[in-house]
């Protein structure tokens, strides 16, 4: 299932919300690619996408915090740090299942690990920024 940005998962900062609207559909791309037993070169590129893209966010997003000097900074950093780490693992994990011979229950679970990889982290943690966010332009980069 698509995994749709709804206006409850906005920071009301154009930066931020657009990399978060990006990430979702690389993963949505990383998706299809699994469920359509997609040529091998096209699932790395995908996945390839998210890493890069994640890496780039999150240092964006690193920037926005020191720029407002977000009280929760270093901890917020490390949770970028831990989550790289397992978007490395579940790359790994992906690239680990065989093109069109996985069976659709290691799909589903590698699929959902993804979700749960960016969805815990855009509305539980990012989300704790908006408040900080609030008295700052909506395009305010940093």
């Amino acid at each position: 299932m698509t995994i749709l940005w709804r206006p409850q998962m906005s920071l009301g900062n154009a930066l931020i919300d657009g990399d978060h609207r990006y990430l979702i559909a690389l993963i949505n791309t990383v998706e299809l690619a699994l469920r359509t037993a997609a040529e091998r070169d096209a699932l790395a590129t995908a996945l390839d996408q998210l890493v890069i893209y994640t890496h780039d966010h999150f240092d964006r997003e690193e920037r926005l915090m020191r720029a407002i000097r977000y009280p929760a900074y270093e901890e917020h950093r490390r949770s970028h740090r831990d989550l790289t780490a397992r978007l490395v693992d579940i790359r790994a994990a992906i690239e680990a299942v065989p093109t069109g011979a996985a069976p659709k229950d290691e799909i589903d679970r590698l699929i959902e690990l993804l979700r749960s990889w960016l969805l815990d982290h855009v509305l539980k943690e990012d989300l704790l920024l908006k408040p900080a966010l609030a008295g700052y332009p909506e395009n305010f980069a940093g």
